[in-house]
């Protein structure tokens, strides 16, 4: 048998054999959508058209302001947007944590968002501003919807507000107590609690200083009325202050430093 052939036999062996059909067939349809993809991106076809948007997991952000950011067309060719163009539009929405997008062949995109959840009320110069746990600001619409977040003021706070908020959820007497939280000098923490008492948190070890705090409390977190301060920023001593009458009437107590 001669080289001419064994190569004929081989390739009537391959011609027979099925698998090679198969890829065979799904090379030439490759092959034609790889060198007639810009007529497909164009086409109208009813076959590549937009037909549904669907958005999931939004509560605060409105359909109309995801479809508008996303830049998503109806009637557009489906296979046109970049899901990960459309997935940074949707994640420059201040209340957006995160987006899913899919395309769902042949007519839908699929959208799943995860909201940013506020964990506190946030007071820059005189401004209130929501929260969540990474620090990220949010828009101020709707603030009064979360009146029961606790307020946190102050350069920098709202950077280290979940840091200072797990550690005081660990003590509910002082967490029911808790009017704001002041951040001093970008180190540590004043809190301002029941009757207008100023309580001076250590740069370090504030969960044990929070301690020490609800031990000296009543059964209720309570303190009396003529304390004006308690200083626990010395690890081995609490200092309090009595409140003078100008001190029993002041509800400010804010502080620099």
């Amino acid at each position: 048998m001669d080289y001419r052939e064994s190569v004929l036999r081989y390739v009537i062996f391959l011609l027979k054999n099925d698998l090679f059909l198969f890829v065979a067939f799904l090379g030439a349809i490759a092959g034609g959508v790889y060198f007639n993809w810009d007529k497909i991106l164009k086409s109208k076809n009813d076959v590549f058209c937009i037909k549904k948007i669907e958005f999931d997991g939004n509560e605060r952000v409105s359909d109309i302001l995801l479809l508008k950011t996303s830049g998503l067309r109806y009637k557009s060719n489906i296979l046109a947007p970049s899901l990960e163009t459309v997935k940074k539009r949707l994640e420059n929405i201040a209340w957006i944590r995160s987006a899913v997008v899919q395309r769902r062949l042949p007519d839908k995109i699929y959208v799943m968002v995860s909201e940013r959840i506020p964990i506190a009320i946030f007071q820059l110069k005189h401004k209130l501003y929501l929260v969540d746990a990474d620090g990220k600001i949010l828009e101020n619409d709707g603030i009064g919807n979360f009146s029961n977040l606790p307020i946190v003021i102050g350069e920098g706070a709202e950077k280290e507000a979940a840091r200072f908020l797990d550690c005081i959820e660990k003590f509910p007497l002082l967490r029911k107590q808790l009017v704001f939280a002041i951040r001093i000098g970008k180190r540590r923490w004043n809190m301002k609690i029941n009757k207008g008492i100023t309580v001076k948190l250590p740069e370090k070890g504030v969960s044990n200083a929070m301690r020490i705090l609800e031990e000296i409390s009543d059964s209720s977190g309570f303190f009396n009325e003529d304390i004006s301060t308690i200083d626990l920023r010395m690890l081995d001593r609490v200092i309090i202050s009595k409140a003078s009458r100008e001190d029993v009437k002041s509800t400010s107590g804010n502080e620099k430093k």
